[in-house]
């Protein structure tokens, strides 16, 4: 179980659920057949549906002259993410959270995504 790899399955699953307007978590889950942290994936899209809401605007707060619509649906799963790990994962320290979304933002989109990904979540150094 890896923990790196079911943070980017629980984007890509969440990305999905954007894309498709779909929130049955088991069926994206049931196309991965690899070992992957399911308590951890379960949790954090868990956590994500539950307070979408203030994670949403959360994001929007921080977005200086964007609008939630205009931003890439690829990287609005990064952010929803990696809020949601902040706000509501304190297992996880905010700083690790930042720096995992980051490298997901560089990874599949490119090096100015993981500097608006850090822009927006920069603002959380703490868990409040």
């Amino acid at each position: 179980m890896n923990r790196i790899r079911s943070r980017e399955v629980a984007m890509e699953i969440l990305y999905q659920m954007e894309i498709q307007k779909d929130y049955e978590l088991e069926r994206f889950l049931r196309h991965y057949e690899e070992a992957l942290d399911d308590v951890y994936i379960k949790s954090i899209i868990g956590l994500w549906y539950a307070n979408k809401d203030e994670v949403e605007a959360q994001i929007s707060e921080h977005l200086k002259g964007w609008k939630l619509e205009r931003i890439s649906k690829l990287d609005l799963s990064i952010l929803r993410l990696g809020l949601t790990e902040i706000l509501y994962d304190d297992a996880i320290p905010v700083k690790v959270s930042i720096n995992e979304a980051v490298n997901l933002a560089k990874k599949y989109v490119d090096e100015k995504s993981g500097k608006f990904i850090n822009g927006v979540l920069s603002h959380y150094t703490v868990k409040e």
